[in-house]
């Protein structure tokens, strides 16, 4: 049985009076490995929703995202306040499983919603992104143990690809997603910093990332040290 049919299975037997029911994540994206879970968001009309819960069926993992109509738009309002749109990005992306009409206009709202962009820094956010990333580039060039040196640089190329994003406001995510959402808005940043990111682990120079970070920085003001101010 294929994932969006098993999926179905699943959301029918246990929730047979939801709004709709939706197959997101990168089942629906067409990106899935083998064993990829299976990210379902189920809308109902009220408790026990919203929770999250996470099971096996047929040996594989299945994470369920129970919402309400409204717990569902204030995740998106919270998660927006961190520039991250998982919940949203699954409504806007997710292969309707039950309750067409109800998942149609669902998943117009949140391409909606995701289209109006990430919230823009305030100028505190960017002077403290800004002092951050130079902190972390200093101590990249000061490090001799290798052990810390590859621990600084996986710093420094997160630090630098959600700048990157937020100065475009740019919807963030966490670890392939981070790389996935670089990708799709600038590939040559992305594979500047991958790249490097690499060289700098893989052969202990950090130049390239170094260079490629400051690019990003360059972009915002540059490295801010002396004079930061934060309350």
């Amino acid at each position: 049985m294929d994932a969006a049919a098993a999926a179905r299975d699943l959301v029918r037997a246990r929730f047979p009076d939801a709004r709709l029911t939706l197959l997101a994540g990168s089942t629906a994206r067409g990106t899935a490995t083998a064993t990829s879970d299976l990210d379902i968001v189920v809308i109902l009309d009220g408790p026990p929703a919203p929770y999250r819960e996470t099971l096996r069926l047929d040996g594989r993992l299945v994470e369920l995202f129970v919402q309400t109509p409204e717990s569902t738009r204030l995740c998106w309002v919270r998660e927006a306040a961190e520039r991250r749109n998982t919940l949203a990005d699954m409504c806007a992306y997710g292969i309707t499983l039950t309750g067409a009409e109800a998942a149609a206009a669902l998943r117009d709202e949140a391409t909606a919603f995701l289209a109006a962009g990430a919230p823009a820094l305030t100028p505190a956010e960017l002077a403290r992104r800004r002092y951050a990333l130079t902190d972390g580039l200093d101590d990249l060039a000061d490090a001799t143990d290798p052990g810390e040196r590859d621990a600084i640089a996986g710093i420094v190329l997160v630090a630098a690809a959600e700048l990157a994003l937020l100065a475009d406001r740019r919807w963030l995510g966490r670890g392939k997603w981070l790389v996935r959402r670089l990708r799709d808005h600038d590939p040559a940043v992305a594979d500047r910093l991958l790249a490097a990111h690499r060289r700098a682990v893989a052969e202990g120079d950090p130049g390239d990332l170094t260079a490629a970070a400051d690019e990003v920085l360059a972009r915002v003001g540059g490295r801010l040290t002396a004079g930061y101010h934060a309350t």
